[in-house]
């Protein structure tokens, strides 16, 4: 419930709902001829984008290096919901209930914790879709990830990366970052531009959209996001 997010009638409404709009567009950007039998999440968290996944794919697999995050997804899956406290103010909070929506199919959705940037590409197979919402400037080392994606997507595949490309060293060493640094010459080196060269040998760029988003301290305190949501079609 988007109220509960926000309880503000004037706040940013385009922000809310990021992931359900995030997956929205990826299917659409799928070509409609294109079968939709498998999608793979990295960077599930808790699993909202792979249940939303569910509703477009006969199976869904979802991808966390947080260990507890996979628990609680798990959980999620088999109850269909799961209750979080939620800051009000100080040391107030609330006790909220998380629920996934009644038209999904948990069971398309299978969670396991792994690394995004060492991910076992055999035992995972090929997928028509590969998501990943705000993940890769919270890798370690993203280029690694990057670098497994031809072995997952499917040819003429979609491949949706999206990310806001908030480089901080406390996630990742500056000599692994995608872009947002400065040559010796001046020069300043786009994220953007940086996925486009590296992903062009197997990737072409099909669309490109800015997707703002909220992240939520306490009720009266948010942060406001831009991510760049970029798809690419597997050559």
């Amino acid at each position: 419930d988007s109220s509960e997010v926000v309880p503000y009638s004037f706040a940013p409404a385009d922000a809310l709902q990021f992931l359900p709009r995030c997956v929205q567009d990826s299917v659409t950007h799928l070509p409609k001829e294109h079968r939709r039998q498998r999608a793979l999440e990295v960077g599930c968290a808790v699993g909202r984008s792979s249940f939303e996944l569910a509703r477009h794919f006969d199976e869904v697999v979802g991808i966390d290096f947080s260990h507890h995050f996979i628990e609680v997804a798990n959980g999620i899956k088999a109850t269909g919901s799961a209750e979080y406290e939620a800051l009000i103010q100080g040391d107030v909070k609330q006790t909220r209930l998380a629920k996934v929506a009644a038209d999904i199919d948990r069971s398309k959705v299978t969670f396991t914790q792994g690394d995004a940037c060492n991910l076992d590409t055999t035992a995972l197979g090929s997928f028509d879709l590969v998501f990943a919402s705000n993940l890769l400037c919270r890798l370690p080392q993203p280029k690694q990830f990057l670098d497994t994606l031809p072995s997952l997507v499917r040819p003429n595949g979609l491949l949706a990366l999206i990310s806001p490309y908030s480089w901080l060293e406390e996630y990742t060493p500056k000599e692994h970052w995608i872009g947002g640094t400065v040559l010796a010459d001046g020069t300043a080196v786009d994220s953007f531009a940086e996925i486009q060269r590296l992903l062009a040998p197997h990737f072409t760029l099909v669309d490109r959209t800015q997707y703002p988003f909220l992240i939520r301290e306490h009720d009266r305190k948010f942060q406001y996001g831009v991510s760049d949501g970029t798809f690419w079609r597997r050559v």
